[in-house]
């Protein structure tokens, strides 16, 4: 008897937590999304695996599908020298081989890759979606990603896992290494997908404006990424996400009484928008961007208020004001 309620209380808490996540899960059925099939080059694991004792020859031969790395004079000497002091550099083998070992073949690549593109182009069916490559950069973290006509480069050596150790030899601080996950990865390329291909930039002079644009972003995420965490959209721990939640009024609270909505000082939006171990004036238990987790709640409520808004027109929206009231955010 005993064992019959335990599955019973189970399935109800299940299916309570589920249902506390239905307003941001969007998912599509598959028949009805566009078809794509994303195939990753590794152009990093092709120059690695060189044979460096004939690299020109070698070079000749993978030159055709990697010309857009390779586009250059592979019998000029000093081209061969610097690619030859790349790919043996010991250091730079040991980031390859450590790629290796996080992604050891392509399938997580391409599937993820995949469900996010085919959702991207369901919304937005007049992009064309590009050709992704990958390679080693050197742990290049300030542009690990970006698009040049049909192709998309992403630097794989930026996520290879928040204990991966060199990370720490670059100075970053926690809060930064910890989103440097495979995990990541997919979240980091749709970021990038927004910011450069559907984002209409508009002027945001107060710190409402500056949370409408940020919750905006993290709603496309929810929309083209639909099975992927709130947790790692915001880049927050679990931890972190739970005391966000639970504190949700007292945040609306703390920005209301100090009049913070519609302040136009940056030191005082920054602190409530900038990255950091946590977001000052709050318990150092709290995480940082809190202003634009709250703005996130507010274009959720927004579009759950407004069903016939699509995700072209959200992004459209110039007036945060507008969108606060017609979102009735009361937490």
């Amino acid at each position: 008897m005993r064992v019959k309620y335990f599955l019973l209380y189970t399935l109800i808490a299940l299916l309570m937590s589920s249902c506390g996540n239905d307003d941001k899960k969007f998912v599509i059925a598959d028949d009805d999304l566009p078809t794509i099939d994303v195939q990753v080059k590794r152009y990093g694991k092709a120059l690695f695996e060189l044979d460096t004792n004939d690299i020109s020859t070698e070079l000749k031969s993978i030159k055709p599908e990697f010309k857009y790395f390779l586009d250059t004079d592979l019998d000029d000497k000093n081209n061969i020298r610097q690619i030859y002091d790349f790919v043996t550099d010991t250091g730079l083998r040991s980031i390859f081989n450590k790629s290796l070992e996080v992604y050891p073949d392509n399938k997580f690549l391409d599937n993820q890759l995949t469900s996010a593109f085919k959702y991207f182009k369901y919304y937005f069916p007049e992009n064309e979606m590009p050709q992704v490559y990958t390679f080693i950069s050197g742990m290049q973290y300030e542009n690990p990603i970006w698009i040049q006509d049909t192709v998309m480069v992403i630097a794989l050596d930026v996520f290879l896992g928040s204990d991966f150790e060199p990370y720490r030899g670059l100075g970053l601080p926690q809060y930064k290494i910890k989103c440097m996950r495979p995990e990541n990865l997919t979240v980091d390329v749709m970021k990038y997908f927004y910011h450069r291909q559907v984002n209409i930039p508009v002027r945001q002079n107060t710190l409402l404006d500056r949370m409408v644009g940020a919750g905006k972003m993290l709603y496309f995420l929810d929309r083209v990424l639909p099975e992927t965490a709130d947790s790692l959209k915001i880049c927050y721990t679990q931890k972190q996400l739970d005391w966000t939640v639970k504190n949700e009024k007292n945040i609306w609270a703390f920005m209301i009484q100090n009049e913070l909505l519609y302040t136009t000082d940056y030191k005082s939006q920054t602190k409530l928008i900038q990255d950091g171990p946590f977001t000052t004036g709050f318990s150092r238990q709290s995480p940082a961007r809190l202003g634009v987790w709250i703005g996130w709640q507010i274009v959720g409520d927004f579009m759950k208020n407004n069903p016939d808004v699509s995700l072209k027109e959200l992004i459209k929206i110039s007036d945060s004001q507008l969108l606060l009231h017609d979102s009735g955010y009361k937490p």
